[in-house]
């Protein structure tokens, strides 16, 4: 299963999804149509198996990183960990780049019975709020959920400008994220201590 999830990642670098086959992944897996037929029933569906594995290895990471304590000691540049962490897999993990979370192919939803936002944003939340705690009146999960696919959003854009404006769109989604993030992740300012 594993060849044949690595060959439609591979091929998704240099494919449309719609050009992609069945044939033509079996032959970069070198594995037998029936083989393929054993654990997938079309291509759509090794596109999401290919998807959540992208996701499970995203959340695995960071939540590495949180269990041996190689977090930071602040919400905010632990976000920033977090968005390191899915810009390199996105440089780094053949076909992240192209399927990630719930994405749209040419219109086609990976599986409308999963959300991988959501999933992305209960696993997130659950990490950083018991890191961090949880402040102010803002619908913790909801907010998690809008970040996460503000996140992807931007960072779908920063892979088609141009290098030079890369870094831009990366900082203009740290902003934002903070924004959003703060208001359920930041501490509310004593008025009494306040300049």
């Amino acid at each position: 299963m594993s060849a044949i999830l690595d060959a439609c990642a591979s091929l998704l670098n240099e494919y449309d999804y719609d050009d992609i086959t069945t044939a033509r992944i079996v032959d970069v897996a070198g594995v037998p149509i029936g083989s393929f037929y054993q654990y997938f029933p079309d291509k759509r569906s090794v596109v999401h198996a290919l998807a959540l594995r992208g996701m499970e290895t995203c959340l695995r990471e960071i939540e590495d990183m949180f269990a041996a304590d190689l977090i930071a000691d602040t919400w905010r540049e632990a976000m920033k960990q977090v968005i390191g962490v899915y810009m390199r897999m996105l440089a780094e993990i053949p076909g992240f780049g192209r399927v990630r979370f719930s994405d749209l192919l040419d219109s086609h939803r990976l599986d409308s019975s999963v959300d991988q936002y959501e999933l992305m944003a209960e696993r997130l939340a659950e990490l950083f709020v018991n890191r961090f705690g949880a402040h102010g009146d803002a619908p913790v999960m909801l907010t998690f959920r809008i970040a996460v696919q503000t996140a992807d959003a931007l960072f779908k854009l920063a892979e088609r400008v141009d290098e030079d404006d890369r870094a831009y769109v990366v900082g203009t989604a740290n902003e934002l994220l903070t924004c959003m993030l703060g208001s359920v992740l930041e501490e509310p300012r004593d008025e009494a201590q306040s300049p």
